[in-house]
């Protein structure tokens, strides 16, 4: 789902997205990318899959391989650019979905540390360019933080349910230097981070998996002008899996 937005609406806006190699953040940054944006992308390896087919489209792409757990490495590359519109935090992990019981310190704290503590750490790394001109934060949650998971662990829904948290304070402290900060909620999606899990397409009401792109549209408008007048709002796109 190439081009939601028109052609020519994010031009000469400047835009990081990271969790870029594949998945939802890739195929946020096309479709950020096809309005126009100036994109920077980030992953723990290069993203150059996604640079490639975004260049190839005729846009504007480049990436970096930056750990998100990694504070001086974000702030590295946000130092890389004199201007900062769009924020799309997308990198995540899942996890092993044990029971509380099972779950070990050190898996619990991984997927706290990538999840929720990359997330921040990347908005942390991007206010300061931001706050200039003002521009819009989009995060990736999970239907999971929502509801409390179907099949995840429950570091990986507290992870979630804390970034929707977090999301509200950004856009209450934020809103004062014209920034904007929502999130999303992706139920089951086509990914390599669900892949075997179990997911069913009986779970949606819709009867069927989400595809990356689906969601990658909707990040893509709480990136642009037409999303100036929401803030602090977390956006289910799962199916119907859950109506909250």
């Amino acid at each position: 789902m190439i081009g939601v937005l028109r052609p020519d609406l994010l031009v000469g806006k400047a835009a990081v997205i990271s969790g870029a190699a594949n998945g939802i953040g890739a195929a946020a940054a096309l479709e950020i990318a096809a309005a126009g944006a100036d994109v920077l992308l980030l992953d723990v390896v290069a993203p150059d899959a996604t640079v490639d087919a975004i260049r190839a489209a005729g846009g504007s792409a480049r990436g970096l391989a930056v750990d998100i757990r990694d504070r001086e490495g974000l702030s590295a590359a946000m130092a890389t650019l004199d201007r900062l519109d769009i924020l799309v935090t997308a990198a995540g992990i899942y996890g092993a979905p044990n029971s509380l019981e099972e779950i070990d310190v050190e898996e619990f704290d991984r997927v706290i540390d990538v999840n929720l503590k990359g997330t921040l750490w990347t908005i942390a790394a991007g206010l300061p360019l931001l706050r200039v001109r003002g521009g819009n934060i989009v995060a990736v949650g999970s239907a999971a933080g929502k509801i409390g998971g179907v099949i995840a662990g429950p570091h990986y829904v507290s992870s979630k349910g804390a970034i929707h948290a977090a999301l509200k304070w950004v856009a209450r402290t934020e809103a004062a230097n014209g920034i904007v900060a929502n999130g999303v909620a992706p139920g089951p999606i086509e990914t390599a981070m669900i892949s075997g899990r179990g997911y069913s397409p009986d779970s949606t009401t819709v009867g069927r998996i989400g595809t990356p792109s689906e969601v990658g549209g909707l990040i893509a408008f709480l990136a642009s002008p037409g999303a100036s007048y929401m803030t602090g709002a977390v956006v289910d796109v799962n199916g119907g899996l859950a109506m909250t």
